[in-house]
C-alpha cells in the first residue's frame, strides 16, 4: 500500500513531530471546520473549529499535552503567521465539547483577502503532498469574459488557485493498477477506516457580505438560487451519503479508491457529482483541478476603490462603446437598503 486517505485531508496546522501526525491520521478523530468570510472593505475573517475525540486523546498516552497544545493560542499564532502578510490572531478559546471531546475556536483577521494563503481543500491534485496550499485574490472586472459566460464586467471575483501551478490529472496517463493482493488487503481494511472515521469533518467555507453569481468556471454552489453568501470548497464526514442513498463510507468501490488516496477515481466522481442539488452528498473536487472562481457584486468600499472614475466594457455581449462605471448599477446595496429601512422604521 503506498498511502491511505487521511493524510492526504488538509490540516490547517503543523503538527510538532511525525508521529503525532500519524497519529491523528489514523486516528481520524478529529473535526476541522473553517470559515473565510470577506468583508465589504476587502479585508477577511477567518473562523476555525478544530475539535480532538476523546479517543484521539486518549491513544496520545503520555503524549496528550503535547497533542492538546496544538488546539492552544500559542499554535493558533503561529499558524496566522503563515497565512499571510498582516494577518493575526484576535481571539481564542479552547474548550470541552461534547463526548469529553477538546476544540479551539480561533478568530483571525486578514487586511487584505488578497494576502492570505491557507490549506488546500483539493486534496485529489497529484502533488498535494508537496503543494498543499492555496492562495486567494480579489480581481475588479472591468471587461466581460469570453463567449462562455466566464466573468460579466463590473462584478467582483475572488480567485482561489494553488499557491505554486498544481500538477493536474493527466487523461494520457495509463490508470494504475493494483495487484489482487494489494487489492485484497484495502478491502480488509475498509471496515478498519470506516469505523475509525465515525467522527471525522473537514470544511472550508467561503463567504461573501453579498450573494454569489453563478458564472462558468465556478464552483457548484448550493443554493444559488436563494441568493446564498456562501459555498464550499471542501465538505466531507461521516455522515455523508453517495449517490444511492447508502452511507458514503459503506459503499466499498468508494472506500477502496480513498484508501488507495485515488480522490478523484472514477466511483468517488461518481457519487459526489451531484453534490450541488443533492446536499447528502460530500463536496469533493470542487473545480479544484485548476483552481476555482467565486464571483459577487463590489461593495460601496470596494466600487469606490477599483471600479470609480473608470470603464465597464461589455463587449463581445454587445457592439456598445464602454460606459462609465456607475454604482447604482453594479454595486451591492444590501446594507445599505438595510439601514434605511431601519431608520425608517425609527421614525
Amino acid at each position: 500500500m503506498r498511502r491511505v486517505l487521511l493524510p492526504l485531508f488538509p490540516f490547517p496546522f503543523h503538527f510538532p513531530s511525525h508521529s503525532l501526525l500519524l497519529l491523528a491520521a489514523a486516528a481520524g478523530c478529529l473535526q476541522i471546520e473553517t470559515r473565510v468570510m470577506v468583508h465589504e472593505d476587502g479585508s477577511a475573517t477567518v473562523t476555525e473549529r478544530v475539535r480532538f475525540s476523546r479517543r484521539l486523546l486518549d491513544l496520545a498516552g503520555e503524549r496528550q499535552e503535547e497533542l492538546l497544545a496544538l488546539l492552544g493560542k500559542e499554535a493558533a499564532g503561529e499558524r496566522a503567521k503563515r497565512m499571510g502578510k498582516g494577518v493575526s490572531l484576535v481571539r481564542h478559546e479552547l474548550r470541552d465539547a461534547e463526548k469529553a471531546s477538546k476544540e479551539s475556536l480561533a478568530e483571525l483577521s486578514v487586511p487584505d483577502i488578497s494576502d492570505l494563503e491557507y490549506v488546500s481543500p483539493w486534496p485529489h491534485l497529484l502533488d498535494y503532498a508537496e503543494n498543499n496550499a492555496i492562495a486567494f485574490k480579489l480581481v475588479p472586472l472591468l471587461t466581460c469574459g469570453s463567449s462562455t459566460g466566464e466573468a460579466w464586467a463590473g462584478q467582483v471575483r475572488v480567485e482561489v488557485r494553488a499557491a505554486k501551478p498544481a500538477r493536474r490529472r493527466d487523461d494520457k496517463e495509463p490508470a494504475k493498477t493494483y495487484a489482487p493482493s494489494d487489492q485484497q488487503v484495502f478491502r480488509e481494511l475498509g471496515p478498519v477506516f470506516r469505523e475509525m472515521l465515525g467522527d471525522f469533518k473537514i470544511r472550508l467555507t467561503f463567504e461573501t457580505y453579498g450573494p454569489l453569481i453563478p458564472s462558468h468556471g465556478s464552483p457548484g454552489i448550493r443554493n444559488v438560487r436563494a441568493a446564498t453568501t456562501w459555498v464550499d470548497l471542501i465538505n466531507f464526514s461521516s455522515d455523508n451519503l453517495d449517490s444511492w442513498g447508502g452511507a458514503f463510507l459503506d459503499n466499498e468501490e468508494v472506500m477502496l479508491e480513498l484508501l488507495r488516496g485515488d480522490l478523484a477515481g472514477e466511483n468517488v466522481a461518481k457519487h459526489v457529482a451531484d453534490y450541488v442539488q443533492n446536499e447528502t452528498l460530500p463536496v469533493l473536487m470542487a473545480r479544484g483541478s485548476g483552481g476555482t472562481r467565486i464571483f459577487f457584486q463590489p461593495s460601496r468600499q470596494l466600487f469606490d476603490r477599483h471600479f470609480k472614475g473608470k470603464m465597464l466594457d461589455y463587449r463581445p455581449w454587445t457592439k456598445d462603446p464602454p460606459v462609465p462605471a456607475e454604482f447604482e448599477k453594479i454595486g451591492w446595496r444590501g446594507a445599505e437598503r438595510t439601514r434605511i429601512e431601519a431608520s425608517r422604521e425609527k421614525k
